[in-house]
């Protein structure tokens, strides 16, 4: 699903799409509990380059502590991350501004079967270590919320 354009050429890419609904995972933690990785991004056009710190992170990262060495691939940019659907390989999570896009363009008018629940972001709030972004799809809300929490994933990419 098409849900954004550059007709300005503001970016390298022209369209950004999401992931069909048979791809999306629900119950997702976010990762990197308790710390601030960097991946603060919110733009359009800046999911790719937070889900690749994300996912750089949880590659490199020793503490186990909250499960984000064992369970690294079941986390939301990870799993975005690893996505092969389509023929394509270059899935990624959308940053908070390109996740609001899908709301506004694609829920909004009943494309694509996205739930009415919360859907996470490349997005880390930049003031906590343990809070990144997330859309509520039933009300357009956007709330810092803690990368412990369980919401759904759909990835993006652009082309």
């Amino acid at each position: 699903y098409i849900f954004y354009v550059d007709e300005v050429n503001d970016y390298p890419w022209t369209y950004l799409e999401a992931a069909p609904v048979t791809t999306e995972w629900a119950n997702k933690q976010w990762g990197s509990h308790g710390t601030l990785i960097g991946a603060i991004a919110t733009a359009i056009g800046t999911g790719q380059a937070n889900t690749i710190a994300i996912v750089n992170w949880l590659d490199n990262n020793t503490d186990d502590t909250w499960g984000d060495v064992t369970e690294k691939t079941e986390r939301a940019a990870y799993l975005c991350n690893e996505l092969d659907e389509g023929g394509y390989s270059d899935w990624f999570l959308p940053s908070k501004e390109e996740l609001n896009l899908m709301y506004e363009n694609l829920k909004l008018y009943g494309v694509g079967g996205f739930a009415d629940g919360p859907y996470w972001s490349s997005s880390e709030e930049s003031t906590g270590t343990d809070i990144a972004w997330d859309q509520f799809f039933n009300t357009g809300n956007q709330y810092a919320t803690t990368k412990a929490d369980h919401l759904f994933v759909r990835a993006i990419r652009a082309f």
